[in-house]
């Protein structure tokens, strides 16, 4: 759909003679007419008509056909020597028509006539309106002609309506600017409305300029290309934080899983800068550092080497055997729990002989096997002394690795919570979970890039 129109301005416009090489046109304040109408031009159709750019031409009166009844009709609204067609085509390409709203059968007429001069745009007045007011709307049954509106689609140009005064007017002067400047003057011997100097090739037109509504179609302003773009930047970066926060909780995770594992690098990912509560360390073995270079036999207590065998005999020449266990064995175990393995528990055999029931308390060495340690440690890793075996006391981590309790314990709580050694973490991931965060991912990432 295209833009009604705004205002509509038409004034006399000087040309050039078909003798002369310039039909460039020239208003003249001489000929002293300027018709402005603002806010009272009707929009009938606004077929074919231009989005942006106004519409201007010379104005004429469509000619209708010698032997149409409405030239009789129209007679008292449009005089006999107004300009036509054939009076603008010499100076230029773009014209407007102008016609009379009759009847429903001039209408016909005029618009017909005017489909042949191929206008820019028709404008018609009603010659019965005696006020200036703005046209009906075109909705108002005055602009029926009894084909539902087609004549609207029919023409190849948009249609406007003008107050009938104004018509009149724009009609009037038309009649006096029809021929060649020599004819101008509405009176002969008037001299002031044709100027002495004027050449007799030149030649006066009516120019009209419509302007359409500039709100008919606004476009979008600046500041609104600009919201636009910023409002689909900030809808487009929530959901790429939304998507990179989900990523990165899955990274976590699995981050986390590795770690549980073992199989991630705590120190290169910033974890050895954790502490270790001291209830955490107080609950890691401490013992004397043994004497590994002393046979088993040495490291056992002497209540320990020996052991009683009692035999019964059932009196039908069988013969039980019974190894028993001395009484503080409990004690022993829970001095000796952290190196030394529990001896092997006791067997019971049965032998055949002719002989009576017979009990015998008799001594059995034993060679119980000591536990060694996971590593072949004999220097504390944190301040390089030596172990003195059965004197220094020792901590031994998770990871199997021992040091002096002193330096440890004080290395744990005050410093990391990995093993100095082999950097495996010290706290136990059910109690106390390792905090994985973004930048430890992002660590992790390249480090394995990098293998």
């Amino acid at each position: 759909m295209g833009i009604a129109a705004d205002s509509l301005t038409t004034a006399a416009t000087l040309f050039a003679g078909p003798g002369t090489t310039n039909t460039t046109p020239s208003t003249n304040s001489s000929l002293d007419f300027r018709l402005v109408l603002n806010g009272n031009v009707q929009t009938l159709s606004t077929h074919n008509a231009p989005e942006n750019d106004p519409i201007q031409g010379l104005l004429f009166v469509p000619s209708l056909n010698p032997h149409d009844p409405c030239n009789d009709i129209a007679a008292p609204f449009v005089p006999p020597n107004v300009t036509r067609k054939e009076d603008v085509s010499p100076f230029g390409d773009h014209s407007i028509a102008l016609a009379p709203w009759i009847s429903v059968e001039c209408s016909h007429s005029f618009l017909k006539a005017s489909r042949r001069d191929e206008p820019d745009a028709l404008i018609f007045f009603l010659p019965t309106q005696d006020n200036k007011e703005k046209p009906p709307s075109p909705d108002d049954p005055t602009w029926v002609l009894g084909d539902g509106d087609e004549w609207k689609n029919r023409n190849e140009y948009p249609v406007y309506a003008i107050p009938g005064p104004d018509g009149a007017t724009l009609m009037q002067r038309l009649s006096w600017y029809s021929g060649d400047a020599t004819s101008t003057s509405p009176h002969e011997n008037d001299s002031s409305a044709v100027a002495p100097h004027r050449h007799h090739h030149e030649n006066v037109r009516l120019f009209t300029f419509i302007d359409l509504a500039k709100n008919g179609k606004k476009m979008p302003s600046l500041w609104g290309f600009v919201l636009a773009i910023l409002g689909t930047i900030l809808v487009l970066s929530m959901l790429l934080l939304v998507c990179y926060q989900i990523v990165q909780k899955r990274r976590r995770r699995r981050l986390r899983q590795r770690i549980e594992a073992g199989d991630a690098d705590l120190e290169s990912l910033g974890l050895n800068q954790m502490k270790v509560p001291q209830e955490i360390v107080d609950q890691l073995p401490k013992y004397t550092f043994p004497d590994v270079n002393a046979p088993p036999e040495a490291l056992l207590p002497n209540n320990m080497h020996s052991h009683h065998t009692k035999f019964f005999s059932d009196g039908h020449g069988s013969i039980t055997t019974i190894e028993e266990e001395p009484e503080d064995r409990d004690e022993i175990d829970t001095d000796h729990e952290s190196h030394i393995q529990r001896p092997q528990p006791a067997t019971t055999t049965t032998t055949t002989a002719n002989t009576t029931t017979t009990t015998i308390n008799q001594p059995i060495p034993t060679t119980p096997s000591v536990d060694r340690l996971s590593y072949s440690q004999t220097t504390c890793a944190i301040c390089l002394d030596d172990y003195e075996p059965g004197l220094s006391i020792v901590r031994e981590m998770p990871c199997g690795h021992i040091f002096d309790a002193h330096c440890i314990d004080t290395f744990l709580t005050q410093n990391s919570s990995l093993c100095p050694l082999c950097k495996k973490s010290v706290l136990p991931s059910a109690t106390h979970p390792i905090p994985v965060t973004n930048v430890m991912v992002q660590r992790d990432y390249m480090q394995r890039r990098t293998r």
